[in-house]
């Protein structure tokens, strides 16, 4: 059950990231080429970090993530990221499907490294 839970609350924390409240930020200084791309933590503090904890930092929306490595493997963190209604029917979180494929492998990457 607890399991459940964590999954649920992960699941919602993602859905944080597209929230109302980055619609209400002013728009983003124009970043060179190099930086339009977010990767890895980076990307994680951006879109994820509202509603998930990593190292006693984040939202609790969504579960603690500090350890999600030892716990999950790659290809259950790329569903949950890229179709978290199939891994978790009626998840408020949603799809992160716009996010390319080296910003999802760089995602994973990062998730995976917190063991």
């Amino acid at each position: 059950m607890r399991e459940s839970f964590i999954v649920a609350a992960m699941a919602l924390a993602l859905f944080c990231g597209c929230s109302r409240h980055e619609e209400a930020q002013a728009p983003a200084p124009k970043q060179s080429p190099a930086r339009l791309e977010l990767l890895g933590e980076e990307l994680f503090n951006e879109r994820c970090r509202d509603c998930h904890i990593v190292k006693d930092k984040g939202g609790v929306v969504g579960p603690e993530l500090s350890h999600v490595g030892s716990k999950r493997d790659r290809r259950f963190l790329e569903q949950v990221i890229r179709e978290p209604a199939k891994v978790y029917p009626g998840t408020a979180m949603p799809p992160y499907d716009t996010f390319s494929k080296k910003q999802i492998d760089s995602l994973v990457d990062y998730l995976s490294g917190l063991k």
